[in-house]
């Protein structure tokens, strides 16, 4: 599947906006994740893993759910390889982390199988790849999110969904693919 980002909830995406596209592929119980992201200036502040990576700089984040599920898995990845891996059991969990009834940290997740990400002339590259529950002809949705901060303390968001609103966790919104 060949996903591009945008920012559907806007008329048009902002003039600072920078393309990016993302491939996944499903196979032999794995989901292969491929992100090449374009920007002039690439940088985190990210030293550890498991840190709130989107507040520290450019991130893409991949969001995964088997469709008979209500909790999904998130994995973030800055630049400089660094992860951030969250399970989600519920809609409920990110409201409840939103109002600050519960800490993120609640959420942490095992890292993916895979992981790597490297600078290049036009941006930045990313891969992910990780285990996929469920059998062949199960259905999952996918999205995946973006930070991009170039030079900015404000980051430019995006989406590979079609969200009509800013929030990246509205599962219905994401794409679903078949397991093979």
């Amino acid at each position: 599947m060949h996903l591009t980002f945008s920012q559907s909830w806007l008329p048009e995406n902002e003039p600072t906006f920078h393309p990016g596209v993302v491939q996944i592929e499903l196979g032999d119980g794995t989901l292969r994740f491929q992100a090449d992201l374009k920007q002039p200036k690439v940088g985190t502040k990210a030293t550890a893993h498991q840190q709130r990576l989107w507040e520290l700089g450019d991130v893409v984040e991949l969001f995964v759910q088997q469709v008979d599920e209500v909790g999904y898995y998130e994995y973030q990845i800055a630049p400089n390889g660094m992860m951030l891996a969250l399970h989600y059991p519920d809609q409920n969990a990110v409201a409840a982390v939103r109002r600050g009834e519960r800490k993120i940290e609640e959420y942490l997740s095992a890292p993916p199988l895979s992981a790597h990400a490297s600078e290049t002339s036009t941006g930045w590259n990313a891969s992910i790849t990780i285990p996929v529950m469920g059998q062949q002809g199960d259905l999952i949705r996918v999205s995946c999110g973006r930070y991009e901060y170039g030079t900015g303390v404000i980051p430019i968001i995006s989406s590979t969904s079609p969200h009509p609103v800013r929030d990246f966790h509205r599962a219905q919104e994401w794409r679903e693919m078949i397991l093979l």
